[in-house]
């Protein structure tokens, strides 16, 4: 009975001691989980100057496709496409019979009517006159001569305004160019009839494109937008022509952002003379961005970027903190951050999304 109650005190004691060593164990593992050791950089201000690429596409400067507007047939086309033209030269006639037609018959009862018109006023001024002499014509046949002669003129002036309108109805029968240009698309020939309807069911007859002179547009993320000016030089390149570079300066900006993808349009006038552009053509864009003047800047492995936003882990009192920032220029390794964050402020130099925040550092 004694041994057996020394054989238990020894197995407790011996218990005792293991579950004491594995605290202490357990005490010195999260010491050391708890304080780890990271290396730090300070938060510095800088202007990143840098060139960022986009993409862009060319565009003629001006672009026209002209439909029918009226019912008719198509008496000569003396251009196709790769025409030159130059405004105001002839693109296209056209004969339509109704149209013809119908002024002949809007013409006709203007003429009725301002004879009509004529009479009646005639009747009213003769009445004028003998009621100079009293009792000669009463009130009311005067009033109704009036009003007679007044109905008349009305229906005349409205004759004559339809009138004046078939007459513009034919004037769409001729078809001249609006501006020097080139013909890209010709879909119509000789003797064919066309109609008006819905412009979206049915093609142009000509497509006409000032090419000498092209429109570079590019859309400019928010971020960048505000360090571009107007008149400033941009560079760009093609791929269909490589080895070569071209030069713009920028023309105008649409002074709004796109809410689809928060960009601001810039376009560049491209002076095209030679030819070697065509509307169509994708370029990139080399848009040289002067930075921010006041913008912090820390090293890009400082920054991390998840599925749902980008932060910093900024350390203060030896605690880590997640600061949300957004990125700007980038250039040598080192990116601008915009946020709660300034200049001086110590951050993870090299971060990583398994630093979680509050997390103690040496």
């Amino acid at each position: 009975m004694k041994n057996i109650f020394n054989i238990s005190a020894t197995i407790i004691i011996c218990s005792l001691l293991f579950t004491a060593c594995s605290r202490k164990e357990n005490n010195t593992s999260e010491k050391k989980a708890e304080a780890v050791s990271y290396p730090l950089c300070a938060v510095k201000t800088q202007a990143i100057a840098t060139t960022l690429r986009l993409p862009a596409q060319l565009n003629p400067f001006y672009e026209v496709s002209i439909y029918p507007r009226v019912t008719g047939y198509i008496k000569t086309l003396p251009v196709d496409i790769g025409s030159v033209v130059k405004e105001g030269q002839l693109l296209m006639q056209m004969e339509a019979p109704d149209v013809e037609q119908n002024s002949v018959a809007a013409q006709e009862r203007y003429i009725k009517v301002q004879a009509t018109y004529r009479a009646s006023k005639d009747n009213y001024t003769r009445l004028m006159n003998a009621a100079k002499t009293a009792g000669a014509v009463s009130p009311n046949d005067l009033q109704m001569a009036q009003s007679q002669m007044q109905s008349d003129s009305a229906l005349s002036n409205s004759e004559k305004a339809n009138w004046m309108a078939m007459e513009s109805m034919k004037d769409y029968l001729t078809v001249r160019a609006p501006f020097d240009g080139t013909i890209t698309q010709r879909n119509v020939h000789p003797g064919a009839l066309v109609t008006t309807g819905n412009k979206t069911d049915m093609s142009p007859l000509l497509e006409l494109q000032q090419i000498s002179k092209l429109r570079l547009q590019v859309k400019v993320p928010e971020t960048y937008a505000t360090q571009l000016e107007d008149n400033q030089n941009i560079s760009f390149v093609v791929d269909a022509l490589p080895g070569k570079t071209f030069t713009g300066t920028i023309s105008r900006q649409a002074n709004s952002l796109d809410d689809k993808y928060r960009s601001e349009t810039f376009e560049i006038d491209i002076t095209n003379t030679d030819h070697l552009l065509m509307p169509g053509m994708y370029a990139e864009v080399l848009l040289p961005l002067k930075g921010h003047p006041n913008a912090c800047v820390v090293p890009q492995t400082a920054v991390v970027v998840s599925t749902e936003k980008k932060y910093v882990i900024k350390v203060q009192d030896n605690k880590t903190a997640l600061v949300d920032v957004t990125t700007g220029n980038e250039d040598n390794g080192i990116v601008e951050i915009f946020g709660d964050i300034k200049a001086g402020d110590m951050v993870i130099e090299k971060a990583n999304d398994e630093i979680k925040a509050n997390q103690i550092i040496k």
